[in-house]
């Protein structure tokens, strides 16, 4: 460690040069462009603190940038406090002209966190109104830009010390950080207490966050060994420790370098350390009676030993700064004791030659270290301290500049314990509402709590405080207590009368219970509010409406009455004079509509959305717009509109930095991509799209991108591959719940199908089966099930099933859901024999995938149609089926796809070349033969009907064409002929 004395010798760093060399290796690194994190991991007093020091020293030597911030333990410290310390460093630091062009147009943003960049760089543009987590989200961009456009001038150390202390805002921003600027010359020095970093359960998901983002390194900091020891005491004294001595120090420190200079401190003030008289420079330091001396047991210890030793007057101004905290400023804690400034920093001065404080840059002080502060603070009554607040929150409210969210934090803080209720109750709300204009949910739940703590149940603002509450609580996930807010705020509404405010707390109660998948009591809440509105109207009507009628469509399955409450909804936000809420109205009717299977309604009033939001210049309800838009034009076959309306989604999503909205956007674009048969494209976005969710917790935008890696997959012909990465998304779908599961097990089906595995095939299929049958018939969320269905049962032949889909299937013709509707329908059609029906299905199929540019979809139309010319028989027929295979065997090698070029290639040789069929007896037909076989084996005309994909119509004219061939007049009879002739 360091020796303070004496002062013309320059400090240098003990024992630890392993640790300095990992850090500078890791700052080479981030100088080359590849930014890093590393924390500093030790025990009180290791000299983590001392370690940063000097690796900031070295590369402000190198060159470097160097930024320094601090946690701290001190309670009333605002979020982001490390990250304000060292950007406000640099912000106060910079000349105007380089601080504009570091912040760039994100300014604004900026100065939500950072005022001062308001005061620096004049009037700033005010941005776009956002949704929290969003806005929250752009700040944190904000932030990682401005960190790497600095970075971009020179190479930039950021050194956060005492992070186990960090509020989780700062923790947040610090893993957004990590992840988004790995190409900028930025290392990240952090160090934290081993053994207290468990208690901030913020810090310990941090850490969880950085090493699965893997951008975070670990460097131990250990105890020093006895002869680091002995060179510490050395380098602090001027002279080595006789050997028993340097025993003793080693003993009783136990390698911990403050205690060890604590003891060393302690020891020469009590006389008990000297150097033999005439000893000179050489002469090794011993103890003068070691068997007298009183050692204390630990740093606490060591620091109240050395306080005691100080005058009275200095120690009580040193308890008074421990209340205002870590840092403290000379003119607050003067006028905290009431005494003027200059004796004040006399005092400071002493106390900082006895190394209990140190100056700082600024001119305010800074304790030497947090076990002084403790010690100091701990010492203090409750009635001092309470006495001591008071001093200190008047002092600060004294204060001639603007309170910003320090300030506001301190004042709240000093307040709320100096036993002024009503100031108390005023800078907590002000600063709760403060963190959350800064996207600090946790730190502002924390004020609001203490403005609840401090205001009565006949306060007039309890409500709102409790209402304000739930929100931040809502904001940081905290769902639970956010139910127990809305819940008290309700009750107090209604108790003073205010169905309006309680209409609203009752909503979003609703939502926090929606939130949580608690349904019931979601709608019950919801329920709840629309009866206190109902004499009401307004928008807080309008935006009630649609919540109930989307938990009913889409939690409850109940469609017509989520459309009802939808439409009405939209009606009286047709007369409201803000668009907002006809914004909000038409995209959920629309929604539902579409997922309703009514596309010709629910388009209309989805683009309607989209033009007033986008004239309104609302880039988070355009994305929302988009979003339901690019599903419709996909579910409707017109995948270039699609597209374009991804593309559209895309620049709102980048505008508004929503990570929420860009979880899904490169998968789908390669999902289109690879039917549209570009798959170098499809694997490109694959790429970013990984890159994107891997930063976010949900499991559902990772397996969404195994489930598109699965299709693309199937469409070159991978089937193994394809069931691997279907197996990996439905894992994923299955966590999420069987409301995703439903849209995409069946995918797994046909890609074992198509493999021979029948028996693991048929099993998912019937699971499929299942979770279909929970949902209402013809509805969007039946589609792709269904889809995925009846492909599985063509490849297995599975005409009993094809039966039962075929029908359900209809009410989807003219869609695509993963393939073209038309073209099943096509197939199933001319296996049923229903040449006209199957011909009409398969050009339709074909003039889609030819205008919608869907090559695959295209080669299994002419495929279906080539099958149903050959199967019609005639010359004329024969020559056109062939025609269409050679022209989809073409369209495969321009595909790369081989292996299913040969298969075509196999069935166009056969094609031209057929081998004779077997003659039936009495000139029957193959159809004609099966019609028979099945009356043998005892079945109805149904049944047959079933068995075989046909009508009942077409069994009955094989029947009669049967008998008439075979000469018998019953089914007895044709069963019999049919026993006689190895047809049973």
């Amino acid at each position: 460690m360091v020796a303070p004395q004496p002062a013309n010798r320059e400090p240098r760093l003990i024992g630890r040069g392993r640790e300095i060399a990992t850090l500078w290796h890791h700052f080479e690194v981030a100088a080359d462009g590849r930014a890093g994190t590393v924390l500093v991991a030790g025990e009180p007093g290791i000299g983590k603190t001392r370690l940063l020091e000097v690796a900031a020293a070295r590369a402000a030597r190198a060159g470097a940038l160097v930024l320094r911030g601090g946690a701290s333990d001190a309670e009333g410290m605002p979020p982001y406090l490390p990250f304000l310390e060292a950007l406000g460093q640099h912000v106060r630091a910079c000349t105007p002209e380089e601080l504009g062009a570091q912040a760039g147009p994100l300014a604004s943003i900026l100065a939500t966190i950072l005022p001062e960049l308001t005061v620096r760089l004049g009037q700033l543009s005010a941005s776009y109104r956002l949704p929290p987590e969003q806005a929250r989200l752009r700040l944190y961009e904000a932030v990682a830009t401005f960190l790497a456009a600095i970075a971009a001038e020179r190479p930039l150390l950021l050194v956060l010390d005492d992070l186990h202390w960090a509020d989780p805002a700062s923790l947040a921003l610090l893993c957004y950080v990590a992840g988004h600027v790995r190409s900028a010359r930025l290392l990240i020095l952090a160090a934290y207490r081993e053994g207290e970093a468990e208690q901030n359960p913020a810090f310990e998901r941090a850490t969880a966050e950085l090493t699965r983002q893997r951008v975070m390194s670990t460097t131990a900091v250990d105890r020093l060994a006895a002869e680091d020891v002995a060179a510490l005491a050395a380098e602090y004294l001027g002279a080595p420790l006789d050997a028993t001595a340097g025993r003793s120090l080693f003993l009783h420190s136990e390698g911990n370098p403050f205690f060890a200079e604590e003891l060393l401190r302690a020891w020469l003030e009590a006389g008990a350390l000297a150097r033999p008289a005439g000893g000179g420079d050489g002469g090794a330091y011993a103890l003068t009676s070691p068997g007298a001396l009183t050692l204390p047991p630990s740093i606490v210890s060591a620091v109240r030993q050395r306080l005691t030793r100080l005058p009275p007057e200095i120690v009580e101004l040193l308890r008074t700064a421990a209340i205002i905290g870590r840092t403290f400023d000379i003119a607050l804690l003067a006028e905290a004791v009431g005494q003027d400034p200059e004796p004040v920093e006399d005092r400071l001065q002493e106390a900082a030659r006895a190394c209990l404080v140190r100056p700082g840059a600024d001119g305010g002080f800074a304790f030497g270290h947090d076990k002084i502060r403790e010690c100091l603070y701990e010492e203090l009554t409750v009635s001092r301290r309470r006495r001591l607040h008071g001093f200190i929150g008047r002092a600060l409210e004294a204060l001639p500049e603007p309170a910003d969210a320090q300030r506001l934090a301190e004042l709240a803080f000093h307040f709320a314990r100096s036993g002024d209720r009503a100031r108390g109750a005023v800078y907590a709300q002000r600063a709760a509402e403060h963190a959350m204009h800064a996207y600090a949910p946790e730190e502002a739940m924390a004020h609001y709590r203490t403005a609840l703590d401090l205001v009565d149940d006949t306060d007039p603002r309890r409500g709102d405080l409790a209402v304000s509450l739930g929100e931040a609580a809502m904001l940081a996930g905290a769902e639970q207590e956010a139910v127990a807010a809305f819940e008290s705020a309700r009750t107090w509404y209604v108790r003073e009368g205010d169905a309006g405010a309680a209409a609203q707390a009752s909503q979003r109660l609703g939502q926090a219970w929606w939130r949580q998948e608690a349904i019931e009591p979601a709608r019950a809440e919801f329920e709840t509010a629309l009866g206190l509105l109902e004499n009401h109207g307004g928008a807080a009507l309008v935006s009630v409406l649609v919540d109930l009628g989307s938990l009913l469509a889409g939690n409850l399955h109940q469609q017509a009455a989520g459309i009802l409450h939808s439409r009405r909804a939209l009606e009286l936000a047709e007369h409201l004079p803000d668009e907002w809420p006809l914004v909000a109205a038409s995209r959920n009717l629309g929604n539902l509509l579409v997922r309703s299977n009514d596309l010709a309604a629910g388009i209309p009033l989805l683009e309607q959305a989209l033009a007033l939001a986008t004239a309104a210049d609302e880039p988070v309800e355009a994305a929302e717009c988009c979003a339901g838009l690019a599903s419709a034009y996909f579910w409707q076959g017109a995948l270039r509109q699609s597209r374009d309306m991804t593309m559209r989604r895309l620049t709102f999503a980048r505008r508004c930095h929503d990570l929420y909205q860009l979880r899904h956007l490169s998968s789908w674009l390669a999902f289109l991509d690879g039917f549209q048969g570009r798959s170098g494209e499809a694997e490109r976005r694959l790429h970013e799209s990984r890159a994107v969710v891997e930063r976010l917790a949900s499991p559902e935008p990772l397996a969404f991108l195994q489930y598109v890696r699965g299709v693309l997959a199937y469409l070159g012909d991978d089937y193994a591959s394809a069931e691997a990465h279907f197996q990996e998304a439905v894992t994923l779908f299955r966590r999420i719940g069987p409301g995703a599961l439903v849209w995409h097990l069946g995918s797994l089906c046909l890609s074992q199908a198509v493999q021979g595995k029948v028996a693991e095939a048929q099993a998912c299929m019937e699971e499929v089966e299942a979770l279909v049958a929970t949902l209402p018939e013809g509805t969007m969320p039946t589609a792709d099930p269904l889809t995925y269905l009846s492909m599985t049962a063509l490849a297995l032949g599975d005409r009993e099933r094809l039966g039962r889909y075929y029908p359900k299937l209809t009410v989807f013709r003219g869609q695509f859901h993963d393939a073209l509707i038309d073209r099943l329908l096509g197939e199933v059609a001319a296996l049923r024999e229903d040449w006209e029906t199957a011909g009409a299905y398969l050009e339709t199929a074909e003039a889609t995938a030819r205008r919608e540019e869907l090559p695959w979809e295209l080669v299994r139309t002419l495929e279906a149609k080539a099958g149903l010319a050959l199967a019609q028989g005639g010359r004329g027929n024969a020559a056109r089926g062939r025609e269409l295979l050679e022209e989809a065997i073409e369209l495969l090698r321009r595909l790369g796809n081989d292996g299913e070029a040969r298969r075509l290639g196999s069935r166009l040789r056969t094609a031209s070349h057929p081998a004779p069929r077997p003659r039936l007896p009495a000139g029957l037909t193959p159809r004609e033969g099966e019609v028979l076989h099945h009356v043998a084996a005892g079945r109805s005309n149904r049944e047959i009907a079933e068995a075989l994909v046909l009508s009942e119509k077409t069994v009955e004219h094989h029947l009669t064409s049967t008998y008439i061939k075979i000469g018998a007049d019953n089914r007895a009879a044709a069963a019999a002929f049919a026993v006689r002739h190895g047809l049973a």
